[in-house]
């Protein structure tokens, strides 16, 4: 950094050659830089000289002793007069340096490693020679080695505390959070979570507020899930083995009873297999995260084809199912699945309708979706009901048919139709409508 500085200086210097107040320039630059500058002519004789000092004299041509000013610009410096200061001893090899090199600027440090020298010849033949004591830089090493020292101390013993404080005071709260987690997984779904040390910290007990209430609201889904399932799975087995027991020992012999029997128990299995492919089912597309691609299909045929599959229900039991379904209609889908959620539709909606045990279905075009809608013209879904009806295993308490379901329908329905990226609903004004739209 200090011979940068003094080739800075001697650029200026050189650049200002012909101004008027080139002396002065020198002043103020062998001042400002601590630099000892000289001007001589091509034979040596001094022009000008300067020094950090310059600024002690003032422009006097003497000091208060009476002693001549050295500084003072008539000053005569020359060879023949005797100059009050002399040229540097570097001199001499600042001069040689230049005729070797045949440059206009060179710079070395003197044999000593005392002092950095940089000397020009100028355009007007004159030759410039600035000089500066490195002992100063040394001075200056060794004030910020002990600066550094007493930083490098005072910042171990500053960032330890520090380090210490923030330790502590997050400490505490990560100890609260960590003993909280560990009471969720050991099923305290309410834990006491630390609030308000700072923002990350909030929002990670918030995230384990959730959580916690995720896994109690899972835990009592599945518990009442298997209670469900247990009870509808004891009741079918109960009677296939009453039944069976009823054959064995009592109707036997009798024709018409142990056919009777027999129907009962088929009918049992067969509702027991259902429910049993429901619940496996069901399980499954939640097992299945894989991301499907769907083909066109021809919706209409769809609709179609599963009020067809109801028709000896109808004949059998007097329901009628009325159809609105525009010709040609298609849509990205599986058609399996699509299937499945028209049937559990219909299903449902002859679970709920009122004794005139009708059911429309429509099917129409809404700009470039395909809406399908499905109404029994029941009581509707009381406000109980309403925030339930797509759960798994729910079954709502005023349907008309009052045999035995799943409650899985709609909860398949709604994994479907998610799976789909579909909009549905229900509307439960007049009438009770289930809709969705592809």
């Amino acid at each position: 950094m200090a011979i940068r500085g003094v080739e800075r200086a001697a650029d200026k210097i050189a650049a200002h050659s012909k101004d008027s107040d080139f002396y002065d320039l020198i002043d103020e630059i062998a001042v400002t830089n601590s630099l000892l500058v000289f001007l001589t002519d091509a034979q040596g004789n001094i022009l000008h000289s300067a020094d950090e000092y310059q600024q002690l004299y003032g422009n006097t041509e003497s000091n208060e002793h009476g002693e001549d000013n050295p500084y003072h610009s008539d000053t005569v410096m020359n060879w023949e007069k005797g100059a009050m200061r002399n040229l540097p001893y570097s001199y001499e090899t600042l001069i040689s340096k230049l005729k070797a090199s045949g440059e206009d600027r060179v710079g070395f440090l003197t044999e000593d490693n005392a002092a950095y020298v940089t000397g020009s010849m100028l355009d007007n033949g004159n030759i410039l020679s600035i000089s500066m004591p490195l002992g100063t830089v040394g001075a200056t090493v060794g004030i910020l080695r002990i600066q550094l020292a007493w930083v490098s101390v005072l910042s171990l013993v500053l960032g330890f505390c520090l380090s210490w404080i923030i330790s502590k005071r997050f400490g505490k709260p990560i100890t609260q959070i960590s003993g909280a987690a560990q009471e969720i997984a050991a099923g305290n779904y309410h834990p006491d979570l630390p609030k308000g040390f700072c923002t990350e910290l909030d929002e990670l007990s918030d995230t384990l507020d959730k959580t916690a209430l995720s896994l109690e609201r899972a835990k009592n889904s599945q518990r009442n899930f298997l209670a469900n399932v247990s009870h509808d799975l004891r009741t079918p087995l109960t009677m296939i083995k009453g039944y069976a027991e009823m054959v064995k020992e009592i109707s036997w012999n009798d024709e018409e009873k142990r056919e009777n029997d027999l129907n009962i128990i088929m009918r049992e299995a067969d509702r027991l297999t259902a429910l049993v492919n429901e619940i496996l089912g069901f399980s499954a597309m939640q097992a299945d995260d894989t991301v499907k691609e769907y083909e066109i299909i021809d919706i209409s045929r769809v609709v179609n084809d599963v009020v067809g599959q109801f028709e000896p229900f109808c004949k059998k039991n007097g329901f009628t199912i009325e159809t609105e379904v525009a010709d040609d209609l298609t849509a990205k889908a599986d058609e399996a699945q699509i299937k499945r959620v028209v049937y559990n539709f219909i299903d449902n909606a002859i679970n709920h309708t009122d004794d005139s045990k009708r059911v429309t279905i429509s099917l129409m075009r809404t700009g470039d979706h395909v809406r399908l809608e499905v109404t029994d013209y029941g009581k509707g879904i009381s406000d109980e009901d309403i925030p339930n009806i797509w759960d798994r295993y729910y079954t709502a308490r005023n349907r008309k048919n009052k045999a035995v379901v799943s409650g899985l329908g709609l909860s398949i329905a709604r994994e479907i139709l998610i799976a789909h990226g579909a909009e549905f609903g229900v509307d439960n004004k007049n009438h009770c409508t289930f809709w969705f739209e592809l």
